[in-house]
């Protein structure tokens, strides 16, 4: 009877306690989310790199640039206004400031991502024992397809087609940049080449060769024929095609994923 009379009061004493209480609950926060979603799309991306879109490509990307803020809704502007990835990262850095969220730390990250392209396809054209054209077209084809500017590259080879150096002659604007033809002699004889291959970009796109273009290229010619050296060609680049003065045709670049 004693423990009947125990029982009740203890159920009385609950009941008036209310329903027992749930642990309780600790609330996300905004960094957890940030690092869970940040962590599950670099999962997506490692386990099938093809299948992310576009935009949460460049999110984990940015991801690298901005460490504490969510960066889909910046991503998704960029590629509003730029229309692509390839078009975002050959934009000038005032195009790219335009978009809401975008900085410095965007225009050095795409700087940054340019080169290692750039560097790549140069290291595995440097390991060859000889180079033609094409070797050298893909080698430019990726330092000055997504640049901004007008630019010239000189690339210096010996008697057996090797390597020599592959150096920036000259850094110009939008759509002009003057050039000496005695600069690329002088270049020449300081690293012993015996042939020359010199390539520039359009960055509007347009690959046909201006009158000056094609003036420059004769100059050229003729400065290192008199002096018993050779011009292997004069390549224009656009993001997408190449334009030989010399052979008077245009190639179509292959794609990144193919160089």
């Amino acid at each position: 009877m004693c423990s009947k009379r125990a029982s009740l009061s203890s159920e009385r004493s609950r009941t008036a306690r209310g329903p027992a209480e749930s642990p309780t609950s600790v609330p996300v926060s905004e960094k957890d989310m940030r690092i869970g979603h940040r962590a599950r799309l670099r999962k997506r991306f490692l386990q099938s790199p093809a299948t992310l879109p576009d935009y949460e490509l460049l999110e984990l990307a940015l991801g690298h640039v901005y460490l504490r803020r969510d960066n889909k809704l910046l991503a998704k502007r960029l590629l509003q206004h730029f229309g692509s990835i390839g078009a975002f990262l050959s934009a000038t850095d005032a195009e790219r400031r335009l978009v809401e969220g975008s900085g410095e730390s965007v225009n050095a990250f795409c700087a940054l991502i340019r080169e290692i392209i750039a560097r790549s396809a140069q290291s595995a054209v440097q390991k060859k024992r000889s180079l033609n054209v094409h070797d050298i077209l893909l080698m430019g084809a990726e330092r000055l397809r997504l640049s901004s500017d007008e630019e010239v590259w000189a690339v210096l080879l010996d008697k057996q087609n090797r390597l020599l150096t592959y150096i920036q002659v000259r850094h110009g604007s939008f759509d002009r940049v003057a050039l000496d033809p005695l600069e690329l002699v002088q270049f020449m004889i300081e690293h012993k080449a015996s042939s020359l291959v010199l390539m520039h970009n359009h960055p509007g796109g347009s690959f046909w060769p201006s009158l000056s273009d094609r003036e420059l290229t004769g100059r050229i010619d003729a400065a290192l024929k008199h002096l018993g050296l050779h011009l292997h060609d004069h390549l224009i680049i656009t993001p997408e095609n190449c334009f030989s003065i010399k052979l008077d045709r245009c190639f179509e670049l292959p794609t990144p994923q193919n160089v």
